[in-house]
């Protein structure tokens, strides 16, 4: 079964007292459904709000994006990134 990596930054990875996890797929899913799917594996309801941002390969995704677990190799969950 296929596995993808997935990170945590900032805030969320505080907050997940995590970097990351590795997640064996079936199927491809969107993000909204990794979300769910590892908001309930790791009893952390903050991956589904508004604000978590997402990166699929290092770039910017957005919750309706497909991974595909046959060329996915990372993807990445952080909190909104401000500039100066």
């Amino acid at each position: 079964m296929p596995s993808i990596n997935v990170v945590f930054f900032a805030s969320l990875r505080e907050t997940l007292k995590s970097d990351g996890v590795s997640v064996e797929l079936e199927q491809p899913l969107t993000v909204f459904e990794l979300k769910q799917k590892l908001a309930q594996q790791l009893d952390q309801p903050v991956l589904l709000e508004d604000t978590v941002k997402t990166a699929i390969d290092y770039d910017f995704a957005r919750d309706t994006d497909i991974i595909d677990i046959e060329t996915v190799h990372e993807v990445a969950f952080f909190p909104p990134v401000t500039g100066g």
